[in-house]
């Protein structure tokens, strides 16, 4: 990573777009090939779009469009009095294409935003043309410990939202510090313009969400890249995803899941390689590949 170059300096300014539930800033690279579909990409929890995505873009615009932006309550995303949901993240991506006036996309979700692009994928198939899912699972909270910390995350939710706003920038400031003591200043600083109440919400969702009941009926193709180092989603989960979506391309990177933010050049390149497989895949209409368990 280098610290003079910062992600959201490799973007540059967003625009703001403004969805039915508020507005969000949006990074569009613009056309490029018109054959090709355009890739959404989904970040993940706590983070914004620029650092978990800032430095791949640039070499991911060289061959496609590309579109980020902020979920509800993360970096500047939109601000709501309505509780963080993965439906509504969904819906966010629709209006998001809406916006645009593009039919359908490459949905990329990272993480948490794997969940929201498996839930694009199911109530809006026909906006998807592909799915990339990466570093993400299908459930996310199995393990007795899991469960309890998404309970307790579901329950600091609660208590913040009837605390007075300072309350909860002080509970807030103490949280972020803790949980970006590896990772230089500016990604705290990223974290910090969140809001509170939505980044912990978003955390009760994920401990909430299981996709093993449905995934296996999703209608467009997908491909799968495994963190075979990650230590935050299991590879085991990573992988038991891409056995139940029945993926057509599956392939792992030796990284961890910051993978991304530490500008590691095994990302773009693994995104690239997984949507030109997913655009073959459609134009061959292949059958999903085998999973080494």
């Amino acid at each position: 990573m280098n610290p003079q170059v910062l992600p959201h300096d490799v973007l540059g300014e967003a625009r703001k777009v403004t969805l039915t539930r508020g507005s969000t800033p949006l990074w569009d690279t613009g056309e490029v090939n018109p054959s090709l579909p355009p890739i959404v990409l989904l970040h993940g929890w706590n983070i914004d779009a620029p650092t978990n995505f800032g430095y791949a873009i640039p070499e991911l615009a060289r061959s496609r469009r590309v579109i980020t932006f902020d979920h509800h309550g993360h970096g500047h995303g939109r601000r709501s009095h309505h509780r963080f949901t993965f439906e509504a993240a969904a819906e966010d991506v629709v209006e998001v294409l809406d916006t645009l006036s593009i039919p359908t996309a490459t949905i990329v979700g990272y993480s948490m935003g794997g969940a929201i692009a498996q839930l694009v994928a199911r109530n809006y198939p026909e906006r998807c043309s592909g799915l990339i899912l990466v570093a993400t699972a299908g459930v996310f909270s199995e393990a007795r410990r899991e469960r309890l910390m998404f309970s307790t995350i579901d329950l600091g939710a609660r208590a913040l939202r009837r605390l007075p706003k300072r309350a909860t920038g002080r509970v807030f400031h103490h949280l972020s510090a803790t949980g970006c003591r590896k990772y230089p200043g500016w990604v705290l600083d990223t974290v910090r313009n969140a809001d509170p109440v939505s980044l912990l919400e978003a955390g009760a969702e994920l401990g909430r969400f299981d996709s093993s009941g449905w995934v296996r009926g999703l209608r467009p193709p997908t491909a799968v890249v495994i963190t075979a180092e990650d230590t935050v989603v299991r590879p085991r989960r990573q992988v038991d995803l891409a056995t139940r979506v029945k993926a057509v391309h599956v392939e792992a990177v030796s990284a961890g899941h910051d993978l991304p933010i530490v500008n590691d050049p095994q990302f773009p390149a693994v995104i690239c390689r997984a949507a030109d497989a997913l655009t073959a895949a459609s134009a061959r209409n292949d059958q999903p590949v085998p999973v080494a368990h």
